[in-house]
């Protein structure tokens, strides 16, 4: 490819080169004008004499194979693939769409900071375009998604450039592939071991946007159990966050399944929060009711008892209320056998009416009157939290509403001042208000509900 680093020289009779765009993993791209229709295109070259690894000349073809079966607009148009032989070598050409504008990384490298409007807007169009390639026959995956690859004009539009990583499912499948390919920083960790999934791209993209936001390669940030920590680097709203922490879940099974899944959380019509390749089960125990009823649902969460395990003090009081209950009634009891034995036929109370000696019946009768009081305490504090849990339950737990009015359904936390843990609760946006319920449920049980409400809506809508 050395007599290709020359502007001006014409490839096949047909292509001028006008000047080297790049250099990746598989060839050197230039961008050319194609002199047939006087288009400026990009044409990828691969020489076999400068080329060590039969490895690469095997990803070149099937990249030209691949994207002579797209058809996307955030894709260059494929053109053609030839070859051209010299008597010292044979260079193998892809001909493409040359993509107006500049790659992500060239953005960045020359002082571009994007907020955080800018950075959703890219990823809608790259997970439209992800999601596009997941729904062909068979999938076809990137598995080089970074900056680089990433161009943007200056009317907002993306690309997707370079496939000469890609790889569709069928043939890892039946192949059994190994290869290792991809940039450091932006690799899932399955990658490293030869492997790729449909959600392997989306990790490549949650590190690309978390390069725009925090203008540092992904490989730079700081890291916990090979997940990537950065709420502290940005300025982003907490569920823009709690997304991006999804997208770039280590664990395959903790990400999002698919482009789809996560285009679908990232425009609120799913929760961010719950995995689609996780089936939360119901709990025998339930007393939920869900009806869907044309287009509107019905969520019934009927209060069956106070629950037995809640957390901090409210855990505190239930148990403590449990136990000392019988022991001061048993003491009560015993007081007032003793007492009707002492004093036959006399029915007027007295604290220091007893049989035993002195001291002792007076410290018993004291202890006693007091066991009274706790359990009068005791009752009436239990009452009233019972009473407002019930009253939370008629409040909010018989919800009637409109699917056409539901804008997005997810968990929700609330930081409570006496405990130290967050309390998850189930949250439905509709236009006209929030309806909040659930925060007693177990968490698993939320979870389902949650993620039948959302199935509920989609077959809806």
């Amino acid at each position: 490819m050395e007599t290709l680093q020359q502007s001006e020289k014409i490839i096949a009779e047909r292509y001028r080169i006008l000047g080297k765009l790049g250099q990746g993993g598989v060839g050197i791209t230039y961008a050319a004008v194609d002199l047939n229709s006087n288009q400026k295109v990009a044409l990828k070259a691969l020489s076999l004499r400068l080329t060590t690894e039969w490895k690469k000349i095997e990803l070149f073809e099937r990249e030209a194979k691949t994207l002579s079966g797209l058809n996307h607009p955030g894709i260059p148009r494929y053109i053609d693939y030839f070859q051209v032989d010299t008597d010292r070598d044979r260079c193998f050409y892809i001909a493409q769409q040359l993509a107006p504008g500049k790659s992500l990384a060239q953005l960045i490298e020359n002082g571009w900071k994007p907020n955080e409007s800018q950075v959703r807007h890219i990823a809608y169009q790259l997970l439209e375009i992800l999601a596009y390639l997941q729904s062909l026959l068979p999938a076809t995956i990137h598995r080089d998604i970074k900056p680089q690859n990433i161009i943007l004009q200056k009317n907002g539009r993306v690309f997707l450039v370079d496939f000469g990583a890609v790889q569709n499912t069928y043939h890892h499948t039946v192949t059994g592939g190994s290869t290792v390919v991809g940039t450091y920083g932006y690799m899932a960790p399955e990658q490293f071991r030869g492997k790729a999934v449909l959600s392997t791209d989306l990790y490549g993209l949650g590190t690309t946007l978390l390069f725009l936001l925090t203008q540092k390669f992904p490989s730079d940030l700081p890291r916990h159990k090979l997940k990537v920590k950065f709420r502290d680097r940005v300025s982003i709203s907490p569920e823009f966050a709690d997304w991006l922490e999804k997208i770039i879940e280590p664990a395959i099974e903790d990400r999002f399944h698919s482009a789809k899944d996560a285009l679908s959380a990232l425009r609120g019509e799913q929760p961010s929060g719950i995995n689609s390749e996780k089936m939360f089960k119901r709990s025998p125990q339930s007393r939920i009711t869900l009806i869907d009823v044309k287009r509107w649902l019905f969520i019934n969460i009927y209060p069956d008892r106070f629950p037995s395990k809640l957390p901090g003090f409210f855990q505190f009081v239930h148990l403590s209320y449990k136990v000392l209950l019988p022991f001061f009634l048993i003491l009560v009891f015993f007081d007032l056998i003793l007492w009707l034995i002492a004093v036959p036929g006399d029915w007027t109370f007295s604290l220091f009416k007893y049989t035993l000696a002195d001291s002792l019946g007076k410290l018993f009768h004291l202890f006693v009157f007091i066991s009274i009081k706790g359990v009068i305490i005791f009752t009436v504090f239990y009452a009233l939290m019972y009473l407002c849990w019930i009253f939370g339950c008629l409040l909010s737990r018989q919800i009637q509403i409109s699917s056409q009015d539901i804008q997005r359904v997810k968990l929700s936390k609330i930081h409570l001042p006496l405990l130290k843990k967050s309390m998850t609760f189930c949250l439905i946006r509709a236009k006209s208000r929030n309806y909040c319920f659930g925060l007693f449920l177990p968490h698993a049980e939320k979870e389902w509900l949650v993620g039948e409400l959302n199935n509920c809506l989609s077959k809806l809508k």
